[in-house]
């Protein structure tokens, strides 16, 4: 598996931080959902609520994470699970970006912590992306 992650270092190291980011997104919601949903600006109304968190939080993030691993593994490179961090990441920020503006939601505490971190993290992969096709 060394030799996996060493043929494109750039690559390797941005699904590395990819699958770290949405495994450790999985275990903080599905340990905690509400506490962390909160500090997300998102509230459930009953139980239910909070199994929904638990669910696309907590659920969908392992599913990610697990999945850009069984990509790199089964293809024999980190490229094509780059690629699709690539695509999730940058919707997202861009997504969020957008609607904040229709949503006027820049205000609000969550949002002064997501749209620079997101943005860091959409500039690192796209710069380990260029690095991948530059150096290998």
């Amino acid at each position: 598996m060394k030799e996996l992650f060493l043929q494109n270092i750039p690559a390797s190291i941005a699904v590395l931080g990819l699958v770290g980011y949405f495994f450790g997104m999985a275990i903080v919601f599905i340990v905690s959902p509400i506490k962390n949903a909160e500090s997300f600006s998102v509230k459930p109304v009953d139980n239910a609520g909070k199994t929904e968190i638990r669910v696309y939080y907590g659920g969908i993030s392992f599913a990610l994470g697990a999945f850009l691993l069984y990509l790199t593994l089964k293809l024999g490179t980190p490229v094509y699970s780059l690629v699709g961090g690539l695509y999730f990441a940058t919707t997202v920020f861009v997504t969020r970006t957008i609607f904040l503006c229709v949503d006027k939601g820049w205000k609000c505490p969550y949002t002064k912590l997501a749209i620079p971190a997101e943005g860091f993290f959409v500039v690192a992969l796209w710069i380990c992306y260029i690095l991948s096709k530059v150096l290998y």
